[in-house]
């Protein structure tokens, strides 16, 4: 009982937190209140801890993979590829940053800065779109039964979420202030051309060494388009952060590839093979759960309509049983209502790859007496185990 209780409450912590986070965001921007970045900060990083916490604890197989049922946590495949997960997670970073930048120097910053970090907002705001697209397809499949426990899916979905609603009122201050400052600048000096050096933007003033900067920096300054100036700027960023990740193996379109690359979800393309079972009815099939380096599964078999693993102890196993039904079939139906009355009740504890690795190696000297018998009284014996499984 004290176990469960354990259990429910961190549940309970994994699942309260974001939820109320999303709420609390809702409430202030209807009202209007503005968060401090301390606040932003706590969340964006209780989010991200979850969320990395429940993908962890998921586990999906990869979509070249089929599901294993009863043993693999998830029902759906991975929703982002392994192999250019990369560069989502340099694009959401770059968002992510931007954005605290932008929070935390929108009045302070450089025009210049400031648009840059627009740019990267922008990009955030692009990628955590496509996540929340990419996950509802399973969620929308899925929901309400989740994969890890009721609404998992929906749950990695609540930290882009929250940065859409906070980016894009972010976005709509910045660019409402800079028109309000190019508004006010317009009637001090009487937008009179003979006049307008008389006052200097403060923000216009030479922050960089380079001349070209600075004459960027005074345009800007003197503009109130920030939003399309970001927009324009947003192409050329795209590329440099590609490039960079060229250099650690990504490819030029891993920013498609990281959802297309993947099955069961929105913008999946692949086709992953139909789910293995992993029947727990039998001490030698739960072994196939233990680790492939000491199980050392061979190939795929058919159990009444669905694929298993299977190894060369399940396929002995299996043979010698067949053997003894053909030669002695009343011991044989005494021996399995034995193994069904003892052995089965036993097997349905085994829940981890160290215990099935136990089973697998007590099982050994049972496996040598099933070869031995094989041996002593069939003429094809190896033919006999090998034909295990097989849809003949």
């Amino acid at each position: 009982m004290g176990y469960m209780l354990l259990f429910f409450l961190f549940l309970g912590l994994m699942l309260i937190p974001g939820p109320l986070f999303t709420v609390w965001n809702i409430r202030n921007l209807l009202l209007h209140r503005e968060h401090t970045g301390k606040f932003e900060a706590m969340v964006f990083a209780v989010g991200i801890l979850y969320s990395l916490l429940l993908y962890g604890f998921w586990s999906p197989r990869s979509w070249e993979e089929g599901i294993w049922t009863y043993q693999d946590m998830a029902s759906l495949h991975e929703p982002f590829s392994r192999a250019h997960i990369l560069t989502l997670l340099v694009f959401m970073a770059a968002g992510l940053i931007s954005y605290a930048y932008l929070k935390s120097k929108k009045e302070k910053a450089p025009p210049l800065a400031a648009v840059l970090s627009m740019a990267g907002v922008y990009i955030g705001i692009l990628v955590n779109l496509a996540v929340i697209i990419q996950l509802f397809g399973g969620a929308a499949a899925d929901f309400p039964f989740g994969n890890a426990f009721p609404g998992d899916v929906l749950l990695l979905m609540l930290v882009p979420f929250n940065y859409l609603m906070l980016a894009v009122n972010l976005l709509l201050q910045v660019v409402r202030e800079q028109s309000a400052r190019v508004k006010n600048r317009e009637t001090e000096t009487g937008t009179n051309p003979d006049r307008d050096n008389e006052i200097v933007p403060e923000e216009s003033r030479k922050p960089y060494k380079n001349r070209f900067l600075n004459d960027c920096n005074r345009i800007l300054a003197e503009s109130g388009h920030w939003a399309l100036y970001a927009l324009l700027i947003t192409l050329p960023l795209l590329c440099i952060i590609i490039v960079v990740l060229l250099l650690f193996g990504q490819q030029p379109d891993s920013a498609v590839r990281v959802f297309t690359e993947t099955s069961d979800w929105s913008l999946s393309t692949k086709i992953s093979p139909p789910p293995v079972l992993f029947d727990s009815h039998y001490l030698c099939t739960v072994a196939m759960q233990g680790h492939k380096e000491l199980v050392k599964p061979v190939r795929l078999g058919i159990r009444r309509g669905n694929k298993i693993v299977v190894n060369r102890q399940l396929c002995v196993a299996n043979a010698f049983e067949q053997l003894l039904e053909e030669r002695t079939p009343r011991f044989h139906r005494a021996l399995r209502s034995f193994y069904d009355t003892y052995g089965y009740p036993v097997s349905r504890h085994i829940r981890t790859p160290l215990t099935a690795d136990l089973i697998y190696l007590a099982m050994k000297p049972l496996e040598w007496l099933f070869v031995a018998v094989l041996y002593l009284f069939d003429a094809k014996p190896e033919d006999r185990i090998a034909r295990q499984y097989l849809p003949l």
